[in-house]
């Protein structure tokens, strides 16, 4: 299991909730169950998950130098 490995710990620690939307946090993981409880800490904390799949895959877009490493999105809401 990957999860919130592209954000320095001062963004991690700060209130997910950013510009009238939430902070996006990134997993990926081979199990099913603990991805999805991973994901539910996430989610009751206010950041947006994003499933990036399997840990080889995900996990290598997180990595140090990798496409989202240090990438601080914030998802904003829908428009109506």
């Amino acid at each position: 299991m990957k999860a919130a490995n592209t954000l320095v710990a001062a963004l991690l620690a700060s209130d997910p909730h950013e510009a009238g939307g939430e902070r996006v946090i990134f997993v990926s993981g081979d199990d099913a169950d603990a991805k999805s409880e991973v994901i539910a800490l996430f989610d009751d904390a206010g950041f947006s998950v994003i499933d990036l799949g399997d840990l080889i895959p995900g996990g290598a877009m997180q990595q140090v130098r990798g496409p989202l490493s240090g990438v601080n999105l914030i998802r904003l809401p829908e428009a109506n």
